[in-house]
């Protein structure tokens, strides 16, 4: 790679470029910085010490490749020459603020600058009650709740405030279009938090923060496109182009699970037929399985945890009706991916969500599936991976969120004060 002079490289997006490889890579020496960005030595020695100067960053002591603080050994155990001093991002230098919603629950987290989530907490809220400016209040109190009992880690007013949330939201207006946690549609809830807390507040449904918190996560995502099906109540789907989460220029890009698989199908909860998500959302399968095995009568459209789980169990026990509802599902997802791969032919799709507790059961149709629907010639074979749900990276995507528009505001208005 080529590196730019300190004379031909822009500082913002330097600095910012620079803060984001050490949120991802932790600690790192300058030279693999540079050999990261692009930038040369000099530019990132000047860089980097602006940014220590504003208590961004700071230096630390690493160690060489067998583990000793020092760079050479002697060959006896004990080692000489200059430690390797690392820079790494300092904690507190800011925190921010993710909020997690989703039916009858309402979770939020404190993210320390280095995006590692430092203190959470759950509250079992009637979600479905909540009209428009219910929301907002409950929200509002919940966050000064939280926010007082952890000013000994976020002393400042939070840097910025992220929401995820199940369904149709409006990225760009901050309105939430739908969401099976709610009863009611159209909320402008962005506006509302904004006029409370004067931060940066920002709003995405719960795939796209998960799609963030893997762009993040070096240990899972290598580079090129991908996408992230998440499976669960509903079918959602981030996708992240060039580095970054497309939300298309009306901020609702991505919604996978309404895309059609059949024009006159079953009833999909967006109200019209033949959705994907009308054949492997939670309501659908739970739904369809009423038709297989007697049940009781509980709410269809708002499965629990606990339904689906049965569901599963007595499918691996032998329920070979059961079974195929699961079968069925994963073939309708290979015809999704396959669609998906032919448009924008990502190099690799993550399979994840609360709904894929029964992948085992999928996976062999989602592939008999994928070879039905694609056109051999368009065939593009993408990595695709399933991650367990096991962590919440929805909440970590929108801490992730959070620091990456800090990132910009900060160094945005830092450019504004020196003109």
């Amino acid at each position: 790679m080529m590196r730019r002079t300190e004379s031909e490289t822009p500082r913002q997006p330097s600095q910012t470029a620079i803060l984001r490889y050490l949120r991802m890579h932790g600690p790192a020496a300058r030279i693999d910085i540079g050999t990261a960005t692009g930038l040369s030595p000099a530019t990132v020695t000047s860089l980097t010490a602006d940014l220590m100067a504003q208590g961004l960053v700071k230096e630390s002591e690493g160690s060489n490749n067998n583990g000793t603080a020092n760079g050479n050994s002697n060959g006896n155990g004990t080692t000489r020459g200059r430690p390797k001093v690392l820079l790494d991002l300092v904690p507190n230098a800011a925190c921010v603020i993710g909020v997690k919603i989703t039916i009858n629950l309402i979770e939020i987290a404190l993210g320390n600058f280095k995006g590692e989530i430092e203190r959470s907490i759950e509250h079992c809220i009637n979600t479905r009650d909540l009209g428009a400016e219910e929301l907002t209040r409950t929200l509002i109190a919940l966050i000064d709740r939280f926010l007082e009992k952890n000013r000994d880690f976020c002393v400042h007013p939070p840097a910025g405030i992220s929401i995820a949330i199940q369904g149709v939201t409006d990225s760009n207006s901050g309105e939430i279009i739908w969401s099976p946690a709610l009863r009611h549609r159209h909320i402008p809830l962005v506006k509302s938090l904004s006029e409370r807390y004067g931060s940066a507040v920002q709003m995405s449904n719960d795939a796209n923060c998960i799609a963030t918190a893997i762009s993040q996560n070096n240990n899972l995502h290598n580079d090129g496109d991908f996408a992230v099906i998440m499976l669960g109540y509903g079918i959602g789907m981030g996708l992240v182009l060039n580095g970054k989460v497309y939300n298309g220029d009306f901020g609702t890009a991505a919604e996978f699970g309404h895309t059609k698989y059949q024009p006159d199908g079953p009833l999909c909860n967006c109200g019209r037929r033949g959705c994907l998500e009308a054949y492997i959302g939670d309501y659908a399968i739970l739904r369809d399985a009423r038709g297989v095995i007697d049940l009781p009568d509980t709410n269809n459209l708002h499965p629990s945890e606990e339904q689906m789980m049965d569901l599963v169990a007595r499918a691996r026990r032998g329920d070979t009706g059961l079974a195929e509802l699961f079968r069925h599902a994963g073939k309708v997802l290979g015809y999704g991916i396959a669609n998906l791969i032919a448009l924008l032919g990502p190099k690799q799709i993550f399979i994840t969500g609360s709904g894929a507790r029964a992948f085992d059961m999928m996976e062999p149709e989602l592939r008999r599936g994928l070879d039905e629907a694609q056109v051999p010639e368009l065939s593009r074979n993408p990595t695709i991976t399933y991650l367990p749900w096991d962590k919440d990276l929805a909440l970590q995507g929108a801490i992730g969120q959070s620091l990456l528009r800090h990132d910009e505001n900060m160094f945005q208005a830092t450019a504004t004060a020196r003109v």
